[in-house]
């Protein structure tokens, strides 16, 4: 897989261990699944996209299920699950940024252009282009963040 920077932030990119988990994540491979799970201490459930971007891809959980777009950059320590025993995972829009140890939990779906704050709880919907942050706040202000430079 070849190595490429975020198209809105060069600063973001994935490094080879990054690589090597949207890889394996994308192929039935047992004896590597299981590999990456006690090395990273990660448990992916489902095929991350090409386009995925992981900077510190350690501690990451991701529930069979979850739907990921296009662009979207996950920190460590992230968990997109379950919640009290409703076997529904999260959807998450195109160009999303989740900060490190936030979790994505239940049946919601996360809009296009959305910036999850580091350490968020996250139950409920959040409609695109806003900011979540703490447990299920959602900021009034649009983010910014992913605004196409004039």
């Amino acid at each position: 897989m070849k190595r490429r920077t975020h198209p809105l932030d060069s600063n973001i990119a994935n490094g080879q261990l990054a690589c090597w988990l949207i890889y394996v994540s994308r192929r039935r491979l047992p004896l590597l699944r299981r590999l990456y799970t006690a090395f990273l201490n990660c448990d992916i459930g489902t095929a991350l996209p090409t386009s995925t971007f992981l900077p510190h891809p350690f501690g990451i959980v991701i529930s069979t299920g979850t739907v990921i777009g296009e662009d979207v950059v996950i920190g460590q320590q992230v968990t997109l699950g379950n919640r009290n025993g409703i076997m529904a995972a999260p959807i998450i829009g195109m160009q999303v940024y989740i900060g490190a140890g936030a979790k994505i939990l239940g049946p919601v779906k996360i809009g296009n252009h959305v910036i999850i704050g580091a350490n968020a709880v996250i139950t409920q919907d959040v409609p695109d282009n806003m900011v979540a942050v703490g447990v299920n706040r959602i900021m009034g202000k649009k983010s910014a963040y992913w605004t196409p430079q004039d």
